[in-house]
């Protein structure tokens, strides 16, 4: 048997070192090292990453799957790590706030714990399936809102996705009475975890995006949907307070 409060206890304890590194070195580390059509990478988005493995690979015999360096270790385990070391690159390039450390535990490809540690505003997100959720170490839940034209979604433009999710895109924005686009899939879903929004959707995303914030959501009482082929690929996710539909 695993013991997953000593993973997220881990998983904290690294998410924090790099929040706080990210934070400290921001002037030094917030550099344009590539740019990929609406992509960027910062020097902050390696220099975090070596962080996290570094601390990852010390602690925990797990394969590690993360946004820069890919697959960490082989892959012949039931339990993964997935790393975003931070999302949200260009929030944190344009002094935008919303932008996280975000690491996450799979047991056969279903995030089972989550942190999310928005540095920049100091707030950090952890959940355990099954045991709970807390923001800075208080208890958090989903909101209690049911009815999508009383609701918040959080989303964001789908710069991966087909001309047909583009049209789903625009009919969803429809249904709810506010949408958010922060441009950080991890905040966002920690948002709805916390009971700020109620659901999230996005086409195009990548696990390391999404997997701490879904653990999140599922631990505070909501549910989540991944759907893609692997978890190397582009992922259909979303994620709802379980009163609220998922969106489609």
């Amino acid at each position: 048997m695993e013991d997953l409060p000593a993973n997220l206890s881990l998983a904290e304890a690294v998410a924090a070192e790099a929040g706080a590194a990210l934070r400290s070195n921001r002037t030094s580390w917030n550099v344009v090292e590539g740019e990929f059509g609406r992509e960027v990478k910062i020097r902050a988005d390696k220099q975090a990453e070596s962080i996290i493995l570094s601390a990852l690979e010390r602690a925990s015999p797990y394969p590690i799957l993360s946004e820069e360096a890919g697959w960490v270790r082989a892959r012949d385990s039931e339990w993964v790590w997935a790393v975003d070391p931070l999302d949200g690159s260009v929030n944190y390039l344009r002094s935008y706030p919303h932008c996280a450390v975000s690491i996450a535990l799979l047991h056969k490809g279903v995030p089972v714990l989550g942190v999310v540690d928005c540095f920049m505003l100091q707030e950090r997100f952890t959940g355990l399936v099954g045991a709970g959720a807390w923001l800075n170490g208080d208890p958090i839940r989903v909101s209690e809102i049911a009815d999508p034209a009383a609701g918040i979604l959080q989303t964001g433009v789908p710069s991966r996705a087909s001309a047909e999710s583009f049209k789903a895109f625009e009919e969803r924005l429809r249904a709810w009475r506010k949408v958010r686009m922060i441009g950080s899939a991890a905040t966002a879903l920690a948002y709805v975890a916390a009971g700020r929004a109620e659901a999230y959707r996005e086409s195009g995303s990548m696990i390391w995006d999404v997997a701490a914030g879904c653990a999140l959501v599922k631990a505070a009482g909501g549910e989540f949907r991944l759907d893609g082929e692997s978890l190397e690929q582009p992922l259909e996710a979303a994620a709802s307070n379980a009163r609220a539909q998922i969106p489609k």
